[in-house]
C-alpha cells in the first residue's frame, strides 16, 4: 500500500469551493476485487431479506419477485475488512488534512445501487440527519464500481454547502426535493473504481436511477475530528445493537 499523497493547495480549493472533491485510484486491482467480494458477502450475511430488518434499506422495487438491497448499515461490526478500512490511510489522510488533526468514525454504510432497478435518491444534505452532532464532518465515499451517469452516479451541487441548511419543503424535515428533473442542478460525479471522493456535510447532493446492467456499489465512511469526540458509539453503536437484537427475534 502506497502512503496517500497530501492534498494539493488546488484540492483544497477545490473541496472548499464547491462542497467536495475526488482523489484519484490508489487501491490496486487486487484490493478492489476483495473489497467487492466483502460487499457481497454483506449481503449474505446481514440477515434476512425483509422489509423489517432494520440493517437494511430496500429498493422499492423488486426483482423476479425478490427484494433488492439498496443500502445496508451500519457494515464495520459484520465483516473484518470494512472494519480495517475505517483507518486506513487512503480514507482517513484527506479528512484528517482537512480537520488539521485526526479524523475518527462517525457513520459507516455500502451503498449497492442496483443495476435495473437502483431507484433515485432525493436531493438532501446530509447534515439534516446529524444535526444533533458537531456540523464538523466529512464523508469520504469509495467507488468499489465505476460510477456512470448510466449507473445513477453521484450528483453534487457546487457551492451550495456555503449556504447551510437549505430551505425544505412544507412538511419535509430532511429532503430538498424528492424529484429533480433538471440536469443542470447538480454536477455529475462520475470516478472509475478505487477513486474516492470527500465531500461536505451540508453539500446538497443526490443520484437518478441505474436503469444500466452493473451496480454501482460503494463504501461510505463519515468522520469527525477527533477534538469533537467519539460519538460513534452512541449513535451507531445504538443501531448495531438495535440489529443484533432484532436478528436474535428471528432465530
Amino acid at each position: 500500500m502506497n502512503a496517500p499523497a497530501p492534498l494539493t493547495a488546488e484540492q483544497i480549493r477545490e473541496y472548499d469551493e464547491k462542497g467536495f472533491v475526488t482523489l484519484a485510484p490508489s487501491f490496486s486491482p487486487e484490493e478492489l476485487s476483495a473489497l467487492r467480494m466483502a460487499a457481497d458477502d454483506l449481503l449474505r450475511n446481514s440477515g434476512p431479506l425483509v422489509r423489517g430488518n432494520p440493517r437494511l434499506q430496500l429498493e422499492q422495487e423488486e426483482r423476479d419477485g425478490e427484494p433488492v438491497i439498496r443500502k445496508i448499515e451500519p457494515v464495520i461490526d459484520l465483516v473484518p475488512a470494512f472494519e480495517q478500512l475505517v483507518y486506513d490511510p487512503r480514507m482517513t489522510a484527506a479528512a484528517s488534512q482537512l480537520f488539521g488533526e485526526e479524523a475518527i468514525l462517525f457513520e459507516d454504510k455500502v451503498n449497492y445501487k442496483p443495476a435495473l432497478v437502483g431507484t433515485a435518491y432525493p436531493l438532501h444534505q446530509d447534515y439534516a440527519y446529524w444535526s444533533e452532532y458537531t456540523d464538523r464532518l466529512i464523508s469520504v465515499v469509495l467507488h468499489l464500481d465505476d460510477a456512470t451517469v448510466d449507473n445513477g452516479c453521484l450528483r453534487m451541487m457546487p457551492g451550495r454547502h456555503k449556504e447551510g441548511l437549505l430551505p425544505r419543503p412544507d412538511g419535509e424535515t430532511r429532503i430538498i426535493a424528492k424529484d429533480v428533473e433538471d440536469p443542470s442542478i447538480a454536477e455529475d460525479v462520475t470516478d472509475a473504481a478505487g477513486s474516492v471522493v470527500l465531500f461536505r456535510c451540508y453539500t446538497p447532493h443526490h443520484s437518478f436511477p441505474n436503469r444500466s446492467a452493473h451496480g454501482r456499489r460503494a463504501i461510505l465512511y463519515t468522520y469527525n475530528p477527533a477534538s469533537e469526540g467519539d460519538t460513534y458509539p452512541l449513535y451507531k453503536g445504538q443501531h448495531t445493537r438495535t440489529c443484533l437484537d432484532w436478528l436474535a427475534t428471528q432465530a
